[in-house]
């Protein structure tokens, strides 16, 4: 990443079902490298075709999320679909920003388990880092799990863009 642009993934186009990626790319690997097909060559090349496609279609939904931009050297910004490395989304000139919070909670964590008794997933701490501009509500916000993450885009946000840095992450029992 250049010292003048930040980019920062922020979810998944398919959402859970980028998962199937993974089996899509396996499948695509036995069916189009499988020394077992034995027949004529149209099998095979059939074979081949079907690998081929498994094979674009796990990489498409593995690889492709929704991102965000901001280029501080050109003062703009933009949310993005990235499509097999290729970037697409129009760029906006910066916003007025007054100021970057960085907050937490407790949500239930990405259990992918298959389990069926029913229990709730367990809960983790998320971070959320919103950057404000004239309203109570974030105009753009960047969430993560890893809180030095969370610290550390707070204060490289604050300090690119020359605005307040707010860290509201103490929790109510430490208040106290």
């Amino acid at each position: 990443m250049s010292q003048h642009l930040f980019d920062r993934k922020t979810d998944s186009f398919f959402g859970p079902l980028s998962y199937l990626g993974y089996a899509l790319l396996l499948a695509s690997l036995v069916l189009g490298s499988s020394p077992w097909w034995y027949g004529p060559a149209s099998a095979k090349v059939q074979m081949l075709a079907v690998g081929a496609l498994l094979l674009l279609l796990g990489i498409l939904f593995k690889f492709t999320f929704h991102g965000f931009q901001l280029d501080f050297q050109n003062r703009r910004l933009r949310e993005y679909l990235s499509m097999f490395g290729l970037k697409t989304g129009k760029w906006a000139p910066l916003p007025a920003f007054q100021k970057v919070v960085l907050t937490s909670n407790l949500r239930p964590s990405d259990d992918h388990g298959h389990s069926h008794d029913h229990k709730p997933a367990p809960l983790v701490m998320w971070y959320t880092i919103g950057l404000f501009s004239h309203s109570d509500e974030a105009d753009y916000e960047l969430r993560t799990d890893n809180q030095q993450d969370a610290l550390k885009t707070l204060r490289l946000l604050s300090g690119k863009l020359g605005i307040p840095a707010e860290d509201r992450t103490s929790s109510p029992v430490s208040r106290g």
